[in-house]
């Protein structure tokens, strides 16, 4: 997205910096990419050994509830590095592909489950395809916010003239615009939490639309496919490059 042109460099130098000096919250996030591998794991054997209902209810809701786990670290990271949320450099390059203010867009990954849950009941399929909906009018929304944001950035930055030596009047003024530009960057951390309210809420509600079969095969669907994104990265960095 155009927005991002705004802080690349920023990015750019987070990035070398992240490779040196790991950042807690991608510590944070690694442990939970290991607990979230138990509870998918836990959950495929108990769809597999055909368990109750009950019994399958319980393990899906401890999924849900590890996925809204990691929704609360990144609220909690965002207050101090919301940037590094940003740019994806918690997540491989392959996922870095597919983010959308600072993750996965929900629309998207709703189109794919379709294709992964059926067949599904005529009011399911409406209930999925109106959630799917109205998940991509909530991000054509915000992300038309954000190019108004990174407009008002653009236009704060580059209106006034260069400060000359001796100048007080001018160095006042800019000083007063970057002032001004350094309140606009802090509205950042906003965009993301709407952002990953919007994800939290669309995994929320298709839980509520399946079963709990459905919601178990939906939730080994989310985890497949990531887990391929970041095989693909291993392999990608792996490559042997051209001389």
């Amino acid at each position: 997205m155009a927005w991002c042109n705004v802080m690349v460099i920023h990015f750019q130098q987070g990035e070398l910096l992240d490779q040196l000096w790991p950042l807690p919250f991608d510590t944070e996030y690694r442990r939970w990419l290991e607990e979230h591998t138990k509870h998918i794991n836990e959950l495929r054997t108990t769809v597999n050994s055909h368990a109750s209902d009950p019994e399958l209810r319980s393990i899906v809701d401890n999924a849900i509830a590890h996925h809204d786990e990691v929704y609360r670290m990144k609220a909690n990271a965002a207050k101090g590095n919301v940037e590094h949320l940003l740019s994806g450099m918690w997540k491989t390059p392959a996922e870095r592909c597919f983010m959308w203010i600072g993750d996965f867009r929900p629309s998207l990954l709703l189109k794919f489950l379709v294709n992964q849950l059926e067949p599904l009941a005529e009011q399911q399929f409406m209930g999925i395809a109106n959630l799917q909906q109205s998940s991509q009018q909530a991000e054509d929304a915000l992300s038309q916010d954000m190019e108004a944001w990174q407009q008002s950035l653009e236009e704060t930055l580059a209106y006034g003239s260069l400060a000359t030596e001796g100048s007080s009047g001018d160095v006042a003024y800019n000083i007063g615009q970057m002032a001004m530009a350094m309140g606009i960057l802090g509205t950042l951390e906003g965009f993301l939490r709407q952002a990953d309210n919007l994800r939290q809420q669309t995994l929320q509600q298709m839980h509520r639309i399946l079963t709990t079969r459905q919601s178990a095969r939906a939730l080994l669907a989310i985890s497949e496919y990531f887990s391929r994104l970041r095989a693909l990265s291993s392999l990608w960095l792996a490559r042997p490059l051209e001389q």
